[in-house]
């Protein structure tokens, strides 16, 4: 077991409950997938994983050690690339490495190591402004990956992309997630999207939320856009839909 959520309780200041008793576990190298409806807790619990919010009750354990309120165990991607404009590609993305004090010359190296696969090799010293916007999300999925946490964080990170793109990324992702192997909790509001990436789907109920269903994906890897037509496909679709409803 790598990551463990217990007994999840989490108010706002003004008293909200937005969270009520959550349970969750994450295997090493597991690809799992929250969707649940708008403003339910989603960005709230990846707030608690990574340390910026603190419950009111309950345990989170990484690898049996307790995280709560600590910081730069997990690497964590919002849906807004956050490049610094002022910063080259291969500057904006050690910017994770310079902050958390790891080995620069190390992580340039490893970077260097990783474009062709990011698909970035030559864009190195590009600024933002000049790429699209697949290649600004690919820019920053390698800058989450040099952060070196086992643990990734990916918040709706392909949900500013226009369709034709996204579907190129989550292939790409898949690919990069293959080699790489690290345990990847994702956010979506796409039921296409879950499946097509997750190992597992957690559907998340409305504020105050909690994981009301849960399901493994056992489409075989790796995957392709032909699989939509599979039974097994619409059968989980259509399981997924009737969650949400």
């Amino acid at each position: 077991m790598h990551l463990q959520l217990s007994n999840i309780h989490y108010t706002f200041s003004d008293h909200t409950n937005v969270i009520n008793d959550l349970h969750l576990t994450i295997e090493k190298g597991e690809f799992v997938s929250l969707i649940g409806p708008s403003g339910c807790g989603k960005s709230t619990l990846f707030n608690l994983i990574s340390g910026l919010e603190i419950p009111n009750a309950g345990e989170i354990l990484l690898n049996g050690h307790s995280i709560v309120g600590q910081r730069n165990h997990a690497s964590y991607m919002m849906q807004k690339d956050l490049l610094l404009p002022w910063k080259t590609v291969l500057e904006n993305a050690l910017l994770g490495a310079e902050i958390s004090k790891q080995n620069l010359a190390e992580s340039k190296k490893k970077a260097f190591e990783l474009l062709p696969l990011f698909g970035l090799e030559g864009y190195e010293h590009y600024y933002p402004h000049v790429l699209s916007g697949g290649m600004k999300q690919r820019a920053a999925l390698l800058r989450t990956f040099l952060h070196q946490k086992e643990m990734l964080l990916l918040d709706e990170p392909f949900g500013a992309l226009d369709a034709l793109t996204r579907e190129h990324m989550h292939e790409w992702l898949l690919s990069v997630w293959n080699k790489l192997r690290r345990s990847v909790l994702f956010i979506t509001h796409s039921i296409d999207e879950a499946i097509f990436l997750s190992d597992r789907i957690c559907v998340l109920a409305p504020k105050p939320t909690n994981i009301i269903a849960e399901y493994n994906v056992t489409l075989p890897r790796p995957r392709n856009k032909e699989m939509v037509l599979t039974e097994e496909y619409i059968s989980l679709k259509k399981q997924l839909m009737q969650s949400l409803q």
